[in-house]
Order: structure tokens, then C-alpha cells, then sequence
């Protein structure tokens, strides 16, 4: 009984098995494309790393005591659940992913998508609550050779610098006379609720104002909300208009950033180029400079930002510098996968037009039952 090759079991089994074979090659054979300013990005994480070390050295010194379930990874800067400076609650594996060196080449890619360049100035706001993300945000500036102005809320959420003799404060001097750094805080204020240290003792607030003067930076002292919202302004546009500034760059959650708390929740974590900031009315600073046209980089909610480039959240061991999407994307090979798409193309094309003379041929020679 004729049956023409397309319907011949043996022919449809080598077809498949040649199908799934070069499926799987071209699948297999994939190539990495480095993503924009890789060598700067790899220098960003490792001054991150030699900074967060500096710390941790100064840790030691003082003979602290290595809490390595809450610091898995013992880095030395995962603070203490209760102090006289916490501010808030905060989540503890957010503060652990964020000492991740790998950080600061994260902090590089959204600042070259916001179009930040060499020689540019940006506006910081940092708070206490995540010394990983200001160390991943300085070491990133530092790299690209960006100038930062920096105002600082010192008071911090639970497991964040909140150690009554280690302030963000205290790190940052430590890390400037290292060399590390170049630039340091402008000015500072207690943080806390309406950042004028809300939930904060009366000791609390002392030992702050203590940490602002024994750091030698400015002390931003707000009756409310409202005027400290303002005093932020007023800083940052005395060393430029609001809009020249190139990008405005968030670590935390301090108040006068955030401004209302129903805005707060609409702040998207990493890059925000467009967004309705007009409505804002109650929004703080970061609004303030989205009305402006100012790209906003906002390090908060770390899980929703980790996994916009599916990046591992509070890993353990913390990934080695150079592993995450910002550095290098794969992408399957295009002529490996244009060639198994002609070889699949001409499998069929073969087959078929053999199926179609053959049964042309039964067809002139008349045999009705040539058909199946």
C-alpha cells in the first residue's frame, strides 16, 4: 500500500528527533552582552565592598559582638532590633540585601537610564535606616565622578545604623578620612516621625543632635513636616534651581522625603522618569522634584526593586561582584538560531516536496488505491 513520506512513521520519528535535536543546540548555545559601563559598575561594587570592610574593621576594633543569625553574612553594619535611635520597624532581610555589594553597580545602571553623566550634580536624600543603599548610592557617585549634595536623616528603623555611637553619620566621616569617599553630608536632621523625632525619647533625640555635631555637619532643626520639607528645598536650591539638578536620588524612608504617608505608597522603588507628581499636593521632597521634571531613584521596598532584575533578595552568601543582570544579559545566539530555523524549514520542504512527486506519480499512473 503506498503511503508517501510524510506519512511514514520512521520519516515523522527522524523528523522529530531532528527537530528537538537542534532545538536544543540552538536553545544550548546562548552569548553574553555586557550591559553599559560594566568596568564602572565592577568598580562601584568593589569600593562599595572596601568600604563596608573599613566598617566593619572599625566594628571589630570596638570589640562588638558578631550577631551572625541576624548578620548572616557579618558584615558588622546589620544594627540592633531596639536603641535609643530607632525610629521605626524595619525588615531585617531588606537591610541585609542591601549590604551586598553588588548594590552599587545596580545604583549605576539607573543612573545611566536616567541620563545622569560624568560632571553632573544630583540631589541625595539618605536616612540611617539602610546603610547598605547610601554606601551602594556614595560608591556609584563616587565612580561615575558625579557630584552628590547630600541631607541626612540620621535616626533609622530597627536593624538599621541606629547604634547610639555608630550613626550613618559616624560612617560616613569614617569612610571620608579613609579616602573612600570624596563628599560628605551637607546637613542633617533627627529623622523620625514629621522628621523631628517622633517616637523618639527625649534622650534619643540628644544623642542625635550629639552624632550631628561630632560629625561636624549642619543641623536642620523643623518645628513640623511642612517647614522641614522646606528647609530641604530651600538647601538644595542654594547650590542650584531645582531643575538643573540631573537626577534626585532617595535611601530610605524618611519623612520629609516621602511627605503624606498615602503618597508614600505610590512611590515606585528604582527609576521613576514619569509619574503624576502634579497631584501630590501633600507629597515631600522627592515631589517635589518629580514636578520639576527631575528623574527620581528611590531605594526602598528592596524586594519589588531586587526583583525587577531578578536578583537574589537577602541572599546567603551574598552573590560574588560581578553576577546579576545590570552587568551582563544572555541572549540566544542569532545565527545559531537562524541556522536551526533554515535546517527545520528545509527538513519540511524536503519531505514535502518528496511527498508531492511521489503522489503525482501514483496519480499519473491511475492506481485509485494509492490513496491512504
Amino acid at each position: 500500500m503506498f503511503r508517501p513520506a510524510i506519512q511514514r512513521v520512521e520519516v515523522l520519528v527522524v523528523m522529530a528527533v531532528l527537530s528537538l535535536l537542534v532545538f536544543y543546540t540552538a536553545s544550548s548555545l546562548t552569548v553574553k552582552t555586557q550591559e553599559p559601563a560594566h568596568a564602572e559598575k565592577i568598580a562601584a561594587a568593589e569600593r562599595m565592598k572596601r568600604a563596608m570592610q573599613i566598617l566593619k574593621d572599625d566594628r571589630l576594633e570596638e570589640a562588638i559582638f558578631m550577631d551572625d543569625v541576624n548578620d548572616p553574612n557579618e558584615t558588622g553594619l546589620i544594627g540592633r532590633q531596639f536603641t535609643y535611635l530607632t525610629t521605626d520597624e524595619g525588615d531585617l532581610n531588606a537591610k541585609i540585601s542591601v549590604l551586598d555589594p553588588n548594590l552599587a553597580a545596580m545604583m549605576i545602571d539607573y543612573l545611566i537610564r536616567a541620563g545622569v553623566k560624568q560632571g553632573d550634580t544630583v540631589a541625595v536624600t539618605l536616612t540611617g535606616s539602610m546603610p547598605g543603599g547610601n554606601l551602594a548610592v556614595l560608591s556609584a557617585l563616587e565612580e561615575m565622578k558625579i557630584t552628590p549634595i547630600i541631607i541626612t536623616s540620621v535616626g533609622a528603623s530597627q536593624w538599621g545604623a541606629n547604634v547610639e555611637d555608630f550613626t550613618w553619620l559616624d560612617m560616613e566621616t569614617l569612610l571620608y578620612e579613609a579616602g573612600e569617599i570624596s563628599f560628605r553630608t551637607r546637613a542633617a536632621s533627627l529623622g523620625g516621625g514629621s522628621d523631628i523625632g517622633r517616637r523618639l525619647s527625649p534622650r534619643g533625640r540628644a544623642l542625635i543632635q550629639k552624632a550631628i555635631a561630632r560629625n561636624g555637619v549642619d543641623s536642620l532643626e523643623s518645628k513640623d513636616l511642612e517647614d522641614a520639607i522646606q528647609l530641604r528645598m530651600d538647601r538644595f536650591a542654594t547650590i542650584l534651581p531645582i531643575k538643573a539638578y540631573k537626577a534626585f536620588l532617595n535611601v530610605g524612608g524618611g519623612a520629609a522625603v516621602l511627605g503624606d504617608a498615602a503618597y508614600a505608597r505610590l512611590l515606585q522603588p528604582g527609576l521613576t522618569t514619569r509619574m503624576r507628581f502634579e497631584s501630590m499636593r501633600n507629597g515631600g521632597v522627592m515631589a517635589k522634584f518629580g514636578r520639576e521634571g527631575v528623574p527620581i531613584i528611590h531605594v526602598l521596598n528592596i524586594k519589588r526593586m531586587f526583583a525587577e532584575f531578578d536578583y537574589p533578595y537577602a541572599a546567603t552568601p551574598t552573590p560574588e561582584i560581578g553576577v546579576g543582570s545590570f552587568y551582563a544579559s544572555e541572549h540566544y545566539n542569532l545565527y545559531t538560531t537562524a541556522l536551526a530555523l533554515i535546517i527545520l524549514l528545509a527538513m519540511l520542504v524536503i519531505v514535502g516536496l518528496s511527498s508531492k512527486r511521489k503522489i503525482k506519480h501514483h496519480l499519473e499512473k491511475y492506481e485509485p488505491d494509492s490513496y491512504v
